[in-house]
C-alpha cells in the first residue's frame, strides 16, 4: 500500500505515546476535539495524523469515532505501551501485532504490506497484541491471561488495540498494531491502577498524584515506569516512521 497522497492515523491511548512520533512531524498544527488531542504535520512526505484518545476501551471508542468525524483517514496505525504476557519478552520488546484479540476472537486483519515492513526493522517482534477489559497488574493475572490465550507465539496485552481495530474494520480502511512491552510477565505495577479509573473509563491521574505523594515510597517505582515508557514511545516512533517513509 503505498502511503503517498493517504492521510495516515496514528492513535494511541497516552499523548506520551506520541510526542516522540509528533516532534519529527514538519509543520504540526495541534488542536484538542473535546477529550481528544489532534496534531497533523507531514512525516516525510507523508502526512499524518495523531490522535490521544485516553487509556480505557471507553475512551478510546469515543476518540476513534471523534477521529473519523473529524478527518477522512485512510489508514490507522495503532501503537503504545502494553503488559508483557510471554515471560520471554523483554522490557522494551516491540511487538507487531499478526492478531488484534479481544478477548474472545480475532479483531480482522492487520495490513501485511505493513507488517512486512514492521518486521523490517531490527527488534521487532511478531507477536498478538490481546485487549482486556482491565490492567494485568501482576505476574498472577498476566499468567492467566497468557494461558486463556494460548496464541503459539509472542504476546501483550493493554487496554485499547481491540478498539482501534474494529473502528478500522468497520471503516474497510488498513490498520497496524504495534506495542512495547512496559512490563513484562514477572513484574507487578507500582500501583494496582484499576483502582483510580475515572466515570470516564481513563485512569485519573490527579488521584494517581495524590495517592503517589501520601505514599512517597512509591515515586521511584512511579517515575520508573515513566521512564520506560518514554523508552517504548521512541522505539515505536522509529518502527511508524520506518513504515511509512522507507
Amino acid at each position: 500500500m503505498s502511503n503517498l497522497g493517504k492521510k495516515i492515523a496514528v492513535v494511541a491511548a497516552l499523548e506520551e505515546e506520541l510526542s516522540p512520533l509528533a516532534e519529527r512531524l514538519r509543520d504540526p498544527v495541534s488542536r484538542r476535539l473535546d477529550s481528544l488531542r489532534v496534531t497533523e504535520g507531514r512525516l516525510g512526505e507523508v502526512q499524518v495524523v495523531l490522535a490521544a484518545t485516553g487509556d480505557g476501551e471507553q475512551a478510546a471508542k469515543a476518540g476513534i469515532s471523534q477521529l473519523f468525524a473529524y478527518r477522512e483517514i485512510d489508514a490507522l496505525i495503532v501503537v503504545g505501551v502494553a503488559g508483557g504476557l510471554d515471560p520471554g519478552l523483554q522490557a522494551g520488546a516491540v511487538v507487531a501485532a499478526r492478531a488484534v484479540h479481544n478477548g474472545t476472537g480475532r479483531v480482522g486483519e492487520p495490513d501485511q504490506e505493513w507488517l512486512a515492513r514492521a518486521f523490517q526493522r531490527e527488534g521487532t517482534i511478531a507477536g498478538t497484541v490481546v485487549s482486556s477489559s482491565g490492567i494485568a497488574v501482576d505476574p498472577e493475572s498476566k499468567s492467566r491471561l497468557w494461558l486463556e490465550l494460548d496464541a503459539g507465539e509472542p504476546a501483550v496485552v493493554d487496554l485499547e488495540s481491540a478498539t482501534y481495530a474494529r473502528a478500522a474494520v468497520a471503516k474497510n480502511i488498513p490498520y497496524l498494531v504495534v506495542r512495547a512491552v512496559s512490563d513484562t510477565a514477572d513484574e507487578t505495577l507500582p500501583l494496582d491502577f484499576n483502582r483510580f479509573f475515572g466515570p470516564d473509563g481513563r485512569i485519573d491521574r490527579n488521584r494517581v498524584l495524590r495517592h503517589a505523594l501520601l505514599h512517597p515510597a512509591l515515586l521511584p517505582r512511579l517515575l520508573a515506569l515513566r521512564d520506560r515508557v518514554r523508552e517504548c514511545s521512541q522505539k515505536l516512533a522509529d518502527v511508524v516512521e520506518g513504515v511509512l517513509c522507507e
